[in-house]
């Protein structure tokens, strides 16, 4: 018989029935721990036994990801998806609506203001420009340089008590710089003038009044 070549097929077609079997739970306790004391007592069926086990794992998880990937194309597919996308398309647009048209109206409109220096670092009998904001409107100062203060590489301004300011693009004899609607509340005001870091001696005066 163990020569005989048809009888060796049989053989390993049982070994490898058993070995499905028995990775499947097809077997009863009795049948699985039967196979375990004697039938896996051979390495060479163990090693098939974990291969076997291998290639079923891998099977298996190939299987999950079409699964997946199959019940999200599905899920697209459903009329009630398509409902909510056009919904939700819908309030996208309102809301973008929505939100230009209150950017629009709160669009900050500035007012121009014209200053020359005063070697006064104080108020107090300096000629003071007076302005008036209206609502949701800034100021642009247009700020003359000094003729002693010109011909810098790099300008800076900054509002007393207060930040730095935005700077525009300047001349030779001035620099235009902005504050913000919402930054000045009715009061006295000056701004100070750098020239590459150094301090211009005086200050620039305005008042915002009520």
């Amino acid at each position: 018989m163990l020569t005989d070549a048809g009888v060796g097929e049989e053989f390993d077609t049982a070994v490898d029935e058993i070995t499905d079997e028995y990775l499947q739970h097809d077997l009863s306790d009795e049948e699985r721990e039967r196979v375990q004391q004697y039938f896996l007592s051979s390495t060479e069926r163990q090693r098939k036994l974990e291969f076997a086990r291998e290639l079923l794992r891998r099977a298996a998880e190939r299987d999950d990801r079409s699964g997946f990937f199959e019940r999200i194309v599905a899920f697209f597919k459903e009329p009630s998806f398509a409902r909510v996308a056009l919904t939700a398309a819908g309030v996208i647009i309102v809301a973008g609506i929505i939100f230009l048209v209150v950017s629009r109206d709160k669009t900050t409109n500035y007012l121009a203001l014209n200053l020359t220096i005063n070697a006064s670092e104080r108020a107090e009998g300096a000629e003071v420009t007076k302005v008036k904001l209206p609502a949701n409107t800034g100021l642009r100062v247009t700020l003359t340089i000094p003729p002693n203060a010109r011909g810098a590489n790099e300008y800076e301004a900054k509002l007393v008590g207060g930040s730095e300011l935005k700077t525009e693009p300047r001349t030779e004899e001035t620099v235009t710089v902005t504050i913000p609607a919402g930054t000045l509340k009715p009061g006295a005001y000056a701004i100070q003038l750098f020239k590459d870091k150094q301090r211009v001696t005086g200050s620039y005066f305005f008042a915002v009044e009520p």
